[in-house]
């Protein structure tokens, strides 16, 4: 049997109790997938079963009967999904068409099918085109809000709204409008709140609270909504999404300097990508676990990791990610005290994320080559290395407080004074800076 459709699974969340379909039952058991999706319809449809009226007549109804309903109601909700993106699926890849049909106006949109093709959407589009991810999620809020009460139990309806603005929150994270995207997830969590604290979506929500707040370094909430996302998701039986939180918590450990902790988070990723036999995510956790071997001083077992991140990278043709890996290749053979090939490795590097048009990689490259032509006394090129990182930070628009400390870079390196820990302290305050925009460079202590 294949993944199980949306009415078998309505059918099953509610009668399994009095004998559901055995096959359907095995396949559960087998399927980490569906019993996922399982858990989030038994949480929707325990709002529905209580005792609120489904129309306008105020009868009671047996218990079978109620079931039958709700299954009808499913096949309805269903039904306009079908509809509505039959209706809107030219606009949802065409953001110009989407702005100017202003479907939240029009009543022929509003439908819960409506609001369900509008959120999808809008999740498929963040990383893309996060601007049209946001416009596609306002609508599917606005429609949400405009959907009569007659029509749908309230729980349905809370449910819809706070899918719309969760992706609504999770748009603007994408766009950086961190305070905006904050205050959408307030708006999520209330509409979810009368399902209980543990509903699935709650998992979701506190992981994009998390992402946020690791942003905006308060690391602090950003670890405790992590643990709460990864612990909700765990408990729903999806691992997956439990190991995206935990991806969090590393990020955080790994903001905090505190590397041991985050490796071990990284390496359990790597191990998990390693039981589903995923190649590209074997090769980024790996490279994740191996910059934290290498701020540990353990420069062979970066190393390894990196070499086998490599060999994914090139195989599948993915050269961003390959020139990255070959970049800290480079750093790890300066750990291991290569210096020769750490030199020989980032200058390549440098080169090829220059090419691939990687601007911020290649400021980094180049600083990184910095310290290895430090270390080893050849001085002559570093001060053009450090006009490139001045100019690769502006084309890569970095905030004027980094064009300030690579300014500081170059003038101390055309002035014969810089050494190994001010590029350290360069590099570390640019880092910090993406979380803290608030910063202000001051030059290193004496």
């Amino acid at each position: 049997m294949s993944h199980l459709n949306d009415d078998m699974l309505a059918e099953y969340a509610l009668l399994a109790e009095g004998g559901g379909d055995p096959e359907v039952a095995e396949h559960l058991a087998a399927c980490a997938e569906c019993t996922v999706r399982l858990n989030g319809v038994r949480k929707l449809f325990d709002g529905f079963k209580s005792r609120e009226p489904w129309d306008a007549a105020d009868v009671l109804i047996d218990a079978r009967g109620r079931q039958q309903e709700i299954l009808s109601f499913a096949a309805r909700v269903q039904d306009e999904y079908s509809a509505a993106y039959a209706a809107l699926s030219p606009l949802l890849s065409n953001a110009v068409a989407f702005v100017r049909e202003r479907v939240e106006r029009k009543t022929e949109y509003r439908t819960a099918g409506a609001v369900r093709v509008l959120a999808e959407a809008a999740n498929a589009a963040c990383e893309r085109e996060p601007i049209h991810a946001r416009n596609l999620a306002d609508a599917a809020v606005a429609i949400a809000d405009a959907l009569p009460a007659d029509a749908y139990p309230a729980a349905a309806i809370s449910t819809l709204r706070g899918l719309a603005w969760k992706e609504r929150a999770n748009a603007l994270r994408y766009l950086a409008e961190y305070d905006a995207a904050l205050e959408a997830l307030d708006h999520a969590a209330a509409e979810f709140e009368p399902f209980g604290s543990h509903v699935f979506e709650f998992a979701s929500l506190a992981y994009i609270r998390a992402v946020i707040l690791t942003y905006t370094d308060r690391l602090d909430e950003a670890t405790r909504q992590a643990a709460e996302s990864a612990d909700i998701f765990t408990q729903h039986g999806d691992v997956e999404r439990a190991m995206r939180a935990r991806s969090v918590q590393a990020g955080v450990l790994y903001y905090r300097r505190e590397y041991r902790a985050a490796a071990a988070i990284f390496e359990e990723l790597l191990a998990f990508a390693q039981s589903k036999n995923d190649a590209v995510e074997i090769a980024r956790q790996s490279c994740n676990a191996a910059s934290c071997w290498i701020e540990l001083g353990d420069g062979g077992r970066a190393e390894l990791l990196l070499n086998n991140a490599h060999q994914t990278y090139e195989s599948l043709g993915m050269r961003t990610e390959l020139a990255a890996a070959d970049w800290k290749l480079g750093v790890a053979a300066r750990v291991s005290g290569r210096f020769d090939e750490s030199i020989r490795r980032l200058r390549d590097a440098k080169d090829t994320c220059e090419k691939l048009g990687m601007a911020a990689e290649t400021a980094s490259a180049s600083l990184d080559l910095v310290e290895s032509l430090l270390l080893v006394g050849q001085t002559r090129e570093i001060p053009s290395l450090c006009s490139d990182v001045l100019r690769y930070y502006r084309r890569a628009g970095k905030l004027h407080q980094a064009l300030t400390a690579a300014a500081f870079l170059k003038e101390a390196a055309g002035a014969g004074q810089i050494r190994v820990a001010t590029v350290r302290h360069v590099r570390n305050f640019v880092e910090a800076l993406d979380r803290q925009p608030e910063l202000l460079f001051l030059p290193p202590p004496d």
